[in-house]
């Protein structure tokens, strides 16, 4: 007599439930996950975001030794009209419009106005007084700003960059030897859309009346931004105030300046900067 062998196997696939819960898992380790990705990466960003201004102070300070320790011109139109240096980076040609008489008007064009092509705006980089002393195009950009910016980073008023309105008071630069306090002073300002001329900001001896001017801070880095300071280092600064991160962060549609400028007066932030751009801590 023979025996049988009921060996046949029956194989179970997953039932709808143990599917959703697999499912519901993997979305959760992927809430998890993603916020220390997404932050690991904006890290990362800002690493390269600091060797790129790291990059650019040491092509100052190179400037500098070479023509006998004057400073580049740090400004561009409306500001240091009384210099006479090509601009440090060469800024964009006038738009060509009218004014009511119907007559040509050159109209200032912002360095973020993507009109220009990007291979344009680069070619006008390229020209600018510090580009030979640092020729990497990448170190003159932010890799968190808009993909279509050629440039993020600018230069306060007090480095060789007076406004030529008037606007500023106190010392300005115009040689490396007459910066004091140079681990304190900032070279290059972090902007995610760079303004007109210089980075503007008042001169006041007084943290009541110190405030925020036109030029508002970045706060792309985790609600700080990064500077390149006169003695050639870089590093990031997280910003305290509320005011400042909240009044800072729109970028279309923004407040206007005197709303900003009265939410932040006298805030930490502010006097870091004031002291920052003119080497003055206010009592």
């Amino acid at each position: 007599m023979g025996i049988q062998s009921n060996s046949r196997r029956v194989f179970k696939g997953f039932t709808l439930v143990e599917l959703l819960v697999v499912i519901a898992i993997i979305a959760l380790l992927m809430a998890v996950l993603l916020p220390a990705l997404n932050k690991a990466r904006s890290q990362a960003k800002r690493i390269v975001c600091l060797s790129g201004i790291k990059q650019l102070v040491t092509g100052w300070m190179s400037y500098a030794e070479t023509y006998d320790g004057k400073l580049v011109n740090g400004g561009q139109p409306w500001s240091n009209g009384d210099v006479k240096e090509p601009y440090w980076c060469t800024p964009l040609p006038p738009l060509e419009t009218t004014d009511e008489t119907g007559g040509p008007y050159p109209a200032i064009r912002f360095d973020w106005d993507i009109s220009l092509p990007y291979a344009e705006r680069v070619s006008l980089l390229k020209r600018g007084a510090l580009y030979k002393f640092c020729q990497n195009v990448k170190s003159y950009r932010c890799p968190e700003a808009d993909k279509d910016a050629h440039r993020t980073y600018i230069i306060p008023e007090s480095m060789n960059a007076r406004w030529a309105h008037g606007h500023a008071e106190g010392e300005v630069a115009k040689k490396i030897g007459q910066i004091k306090k140079s681990k304190e002073r900032v070279v290059f300002f972090e902007e995610r859309r760079i303004t007109l001329d210089t980075f503007v900001f008042p001169y006041s001896t007084n943290a009541a009346t110190v405030y925020w001017d036109s030029d508002r801070p970045n706060v792309i880095h985790g609600n700080g931004a990064n500077f390149g300071f006169a003695d050639g280092h870089a590093e990031y600064h997280k910003w305290e105030c509320h005011s400042t991160i909240e009044l800072a962060t729109p970028i279309t549609n923004p407040p206007s300046y005197d709303v900003y400028r009265n939410a932040c007066k006298g805030n930490v932030d502010a006097i870091w900067v004031e002291n920052a751009v003119w080497g003055v801590t206010p009592k």
